[in-house]
């Protein structure tokens, strides 16, 4: 399996310099599943961010009752109740953007949000907020991503990918960590890692195990990230 992006030494030299500070990050959440990862790595001693808020376009999220749990400050938005009321995607993300604010949150970190931000948003927080995306990203749009050993398979994009990549039979695929950018799912990357499928796998086996690398490089890629903005 391959980490590729930022170097694994960058994340290393991190953890080992003395801590000096820490940042405020919100996690923008559906369900919530990547949550208990994105917090455990927080409460390591070493490490450099703080989760100040969770914010979910969902109402009904087991995220945000795993954080109310355990105090984190947490509250749903949902884009449909305010296109009900006439309003624009961009007052939308305005008032999650007074949200963060708010909370003086300085690292956005997207972890199952199912919603595109709009340049309003991404505006106010520049290289200050990342994703994590269940396949293999490029920094471009490009169509295709290598893979380790040089063969070329599709990019999926958007809320399906793992279903997509399923349905393609792809004999990888991974996940992805980068920053976000104007284009969907696509953005500098930070770590990424290849997750093969394997013989026995069904779409909900291979999920777990792309979930999995998930919970293991989104808390580095928080790392590195707030390195970058101390």
């Amino acid at each position: 399996m391959l980490d590729k992006g930022f170097s694994q030494n960058l994340f290393s030299n991190a953890l080992q310099e003395s801590k000096t500070s820490q940042l405020k990050i919100a996690a923008l959440i559906g369900g919530g599943g990547r949550l208990k990862a994105i917090e455990s790595g927080t409460r390591q001693a070493d490490s450099r961010a703080e989760l100040a808020l969770v914010v979910s376009f969902k109402r009904h999220s087991v995220g945000l009752e795993w954080a109310r749990e355990r105090g984190i400050p947490s509250q749903y938005l949902r884009w449909p109740h305010w296109k009900a009321q006439g309003k624009s995607r961009e007052e939308f993300d305005a008032a999650l953007a007074d949200l963060l604010h708010e909370h003086q949150i300085e690292l956005v970190v997207l972890a199952g949000w199912g919603l595109m931000l709009s340049p309003t948003f991404l505006a106010q927080f520049p290289e200050r907020i990342i994703n994590v995306h269940p396949a293999l990203l490029t920094d471009t749009q490009a169509s295709t991503v290598a893979l380790a050993d040089g063969r070329q398979i599709p990019v999926f994009r958007g809320n399906y990918a793992l279903e997509e990549a399923w349905a393609a039979e792809v004999p990888v695929t991974g996940c992805t960590v980068h920053y976000v950018t104007s284009e969907m799912d696509a953005g500098p990357v930070i770590l990424q890692r290849e997750v093969p499928r394997l013989p026995t796998d069904t779409l909900s086996t291979l999920s777990e195990r792309v979930h999995a690398a998930e919970d293991e490089l989104l808390p580095q890629s928080i790392e590195i990230a707030c390195q970058r903005l101390l």
